[in-house]
């Protein structure tokens, strides 16, 4: 259990030393949009990519070459969805999320938040990781496209212009 035999250490070893700096060189070329978390999507790779890796280092029947090539391959189909996501408002629509505000003024916005699946107590935990107390004193919560809440307290939140894209596409649904 603790030790099977000195060969397997080794080739795990070596593999790592190959794959490592392999791996370094094509999330370089491929870009720093490789290990964003960015949205669903990019973590979903990035978990691909780290799953790639442990299995190129630990499984004896995947040859280093056959990993190399998973990796080309995905960091090579994540670059082509990003460029055409760019590019292509349809397709943007079809592979990214948008930000959904989930509070406004203090008042939670239901039909966003059932939509999200999200529910008051997780907006109330988010608002109290960033240290505030008073719900009537956030302007908004935004649900980001990453997973992440964001929260913003002081006036209302038509005076941001961050949020300008949120409240209108709000608006339009009311």
């Amino acid at each position: 259990m603790w030790f099977d035999n000195l060969p397997g250490i080794w080739r795990v070893v070596i593999t790592t030393l190959v794959i490592y700096p392999v791996l370094i060189a094509i999330l370089m070329v491929a870009g720093k949009r490789s290990l964003a978390k960015l949205n669903i999507f990019d973590l979903v790779v990035t978990v691909a990519l780290g799953s790639i890796l442990a299995s190129i280092i630990l499984t004896k029947s995947i040859a280093i070459v056959e990993g190399i090539a998973a990796f080309v391959a995905l960091a090579g189909l994540q670059w082509i969805v990003a460029f055409l996501s760019v590019r292509m408002d349809w397709f943007k629509q079809v592979v990214r999320s948008d930000a959904r505000l989930l509070l406004k003024d203090g008042e939670f916005l239901e039909h966003e938040m059932k939509a999200e699946r999200v529910t008051d107590g997780e907006i109330e935990a988010a608002i109290r990781k960033k240290g505030h107390g008073e719900i009537e004193n956030i302007a908004a919560v935004v649900l980001e496209t990453d997973g992440s809440f964001s929260v913003i307290e002081g006036p209302p939140a038509a005076q941001y212009s961050a949020l300008k894209p949120l409240l209108e596409g709000n608006d339009q649904k009311e």
